[in-house]
């Protein structure tokens, strides 16, 4: 109710505001900046030394000098301090441009929904806002481009004025693009802009110790895993497959059945792309995949292979019992598994390569793949602020993608915060590492050290140059990333995305699916408890029923609409 409320408001304030607009509200500039940076639209013919040595050929905007203020969301970390930042010094020096940060700090979800709200209602547009990615977010965006209050990036980020910025976020501006084709925000830490291939699995982590005494190899099938799990209980006295709170990991073992699986905001109803983008309804349903996948993890449960307290567990009962070290699997995220195998005292849990039900399954989910098409947060720009300063934030990310630039805003100043090695990769120096606690990243982020990293994240210009991932530094997390070399075999940076990688959840799902995933958790439980196959087959009949009167079908009908259009849209 609080949630409805607080949307309900922000539509009643959002309304006021393009009365507002056409009325000359305060908007940007003076009232929307709390920083010393001073007006955007300040500008001065002063070249800095940097922007002298070559710069400004490749960006004319360098040649003169700049001000403009970034206000901040935060939650739950802080940024740069005054008389600490080394980065945005560093920026202005290089680029002519000086960046002024103001924080909007926000302790919960709803904390930053009214915090935004109250920017809006109040005309009080900051000259730069760096914000969230909800639906609810780029509402609020639409409805200031629309009512003329912010600036509309569509034209402006083009491939041959901005090239390497182009190149990072161009597949989420298709992607959050409006239904006319307008983007009124800069998408920040991108999926192409992350290093996507050297973090250890989630899910399924097998014992090892098991595996030994058993002389057995990895599991690749369902029916191995199965043998696995069976022969460690009852030949090894072990216990079986230990899932968290709610029967979380369930899917691990369901999944294992569908020959897709969705990526993004289509994970759990995929697209079948090589059928038309047809809409693969397989869990919510009493489809052939959904009743072999609910059979099986019923012969887990009716054979005595999951915890006997599954259905009960709490969080903090999974992470006592993981850490004894004595279970055939346990199902979790990897630095959850880190944890366990920290306080087993060894490297006992190690993540299996995938697992398929069958050949078929594992031939349809044997594809190509690449970077995810979304992001984690976004910018605006008031229209306040001059074009001249626009062009000159942009020509300014644009360098920050760069492998210059992203070796300031992720390792900082070469002699003061990192050295390079002798095998040419860098190393945080032992004094930075001191000054910000080991790199606990808020205590980098005050010396600015990651923090503006968040504007323009971009690490594959700089792998080359980093040590081995710490994730991959554990034997445990290294030995689960071997498993899954076929997979990142298959990853291909330049690939072009596939339609599915731009789908957005609409309204209808968002308002339905949270009752049907609720209900989802109550038939899991019910295929645990059955007393019988017959029963299961029962069970996964009605559950096709409840999803039916819940409004699932509502949902795929506009599922499929949806894609649809970004078909017909993209591909003209």
């Amino acid at each position: 109710m609080k949630r409805q409320f607080l949307r309900a408001a922000a539509l009643l304030m959002a309304l006021t505001l393009l009365l507002c607009a056409g009325a000359g509200c305060a908007s940007g500039g003076e009232n929307g900046s709390s920083s010393s940076a001073g007006s955007s639209s300040a500008s001065s013919t002063g070249t800095s030394p940097e922007a002298e040595n070559g710069l400004v050929a490749t960006y004319p905007e360098f040649a003169n000098h700049d001000e403009l203020n970034i206000t901040w969301f935060e939650q739950g970390w802080t940024g740069p301090e005054e008389g600490k930042d080394l980065i945005a010094p560093k920026i202005e020096e290089i680029t002519n441009l000086k960046l002024g940060y103001t924080p909007m700090t926000t302790p919960t979800d709803d904390e930053y929904t009214q915090q935004l709200n109250l920017m809006i209602a109040g005309g009080e547009i900051p000259e730069a806002f760096f914000g969230g990615i909800t639906a609810y977010t780029r509402e609020i965006y639409q409805k200031l481009g629309e009512s003329g209050q912010i600036w509309d990036m569509t034209e402006l980020v083009t491939e041959e004025d901005y090239p390497n910025l182009y190149a990072l976020i161009h597949p989420e501006m298709e992607l959050y693009a409006t239904e006319q084709g307008q983007s009124w925000f800069l998408p920040t830490q991108t999926g192409r802009g992350y290093e996507n291939l050297n973090e250890p699995p989630h899910g399924i982590h097998v014992s090892t110790g098991y595996l030994e005494q058993l002389n057995l190899d990895f599991p690749t099938t369902a029916t191995e895993f199965y043998d696995f799990v069976y022969r460690s209980v009852n030949e090894l006295g072990a216990k079986g497959l230990l899932f968290g709170e709610n029967l979380g990991g369930v899917n691990q073992l369901y999944e294992m059945f569908f020959p897709h699986i969705g990526s993004h905001d289509s994970y759990e109803l995929p697209f079948d792309v090589d059928n038309g983008y047809k809409v693969c309804n397989y869990q919510y349903s009493d489809s052939k995949e959904m009743m072999e996948a609910a059979k099986y993890i019923w012969k887990f449960a009716s054979n005595g292979l999951l915890d006997p307290e599954a259905l009960t567990l709490k969080t903090t009962q999974y992470q006592e019992k993981a850490s004894l070290g004595d279970y055939a699997a346990v199902t979790g995220a990897w630095w959850e598994i880190d944890t366990f195998n920290d306080a087993i005292g060894r490297y006992n849990y190690i993540a299996p390569p995938p697992m398929y039900a069958s050949e078929e399954v594992k031939k349809a989910r044997e594809i190509t793949w690449t970077d995810w098409v979304g992001c984690w947060s976004s910018l605006i720009i008031n229209k306040s602020v001059d074009e001249q300063v626009v062009k000159h934030l942009l020509a300014t990310m644009d360098w920050l993608a760069t492998e210059e630039g992203q070796l300031l805003v992720n390792a900082g100043i070469e002699g003061e915060t990192y050295e390079f090695l002798e095998d040419g990769t860098y190393a945080y120096t032992d004094q930075f590492k001191a000054d910000s606690n080991d790199l606990d990243w808020n205590s980098a982020a005050a010396f600015g050290v990651f923090y503006y990293a968040q504007l323009v994240q971009n690490a594959p210009a700089i792998s080359e140059f980093q040590e081995t991932p710490s994730a991959l530094i554990r034997e445990d997390n290294k030995r689960s990333w071997d498993s899954r070399a076929e997979e990142r075999a298959r990853y291909d940076r330049e690939w072009e995305p596939t339609y599915d990688y731009y789908f957005l959840k609409g309204d209808k799902e968002n308002e339905l699916m949270p009752a049907i995933n609720d209900a989802r958790t109550e038939f899991l439980a019910k295929v645990v408890s059955a007393k019988s196959e017959g029963e299961v087959e029962q069970l996964v009949h009605e559950w096709n029923q409840t999803c039916i009167n819940l409004g699932i079908e509502q949902v795929v009908e506009e599922r499929q609409n949806a894609i649809n259009g970004i078909i017909e849209r993209m591909s003209k």
